[in-house]
């Protein structure tokens, strides 16, 4: 019965007025499907998930495109039906958290590493000095 009525969503998307993308809109459309996720499983995004719901959703997206909203309205649209988890990427402070975060976590680690290799360089030069007269 979804079958069916997913059919029929996609048959009315494609005979509505202004349904007919182009091909502005449609690159338009397919990078707003990456930057969400399916909530089906949240394992991958609208563009390549095959569920009834993904397929709803890129249906919904064109029509938005056609009728002229902004990305920022279509996001907004669907984190409040689904929170932040449906983008693929965290906007604000969770994008800072998520990429630089690690980053200056990984280059603090390599100077930590750096600074202890020179002290037991160190360390083991003059030990060897002391033994040899």
């Amino acid at each position: 019965m979804r079958a069916i009525a997913v059919l029929m969503l996609l048959v009315w998307a494609a005979a509505a007025p202004g349904a007919e993308l182009t091909e502005a809109q449609r690159a338009r459309a397919e990078a707003l499907e990456h930057r969400l996720m399916a909530p089906c499983c949240w394992s991958e995004t609208v563009a390549e998930h095959r569920s009834e719901i993904a397929l709803e959703m890129r249906a919904e997206i064109e029509q938005m495109v056609a009728e002229g909203k902004s990305d920022r309205e279509i996001l907004d649209y669907y984190k409040a039906q689904y929170g932040m988890r449906i983008l693929t990427e965290p906007e604000g402070g969770l994008f800072v958290v998520m990429n630089v975060v690690p980053v200056v976590v990984l280059v603090a680690g390599l100077v930590i590493v750096a600074a202890l290799i020179r002290r037991w360089a160190r360390a083991g030069g003059t030990r060897q000095a002391d033994v040899n007269p």
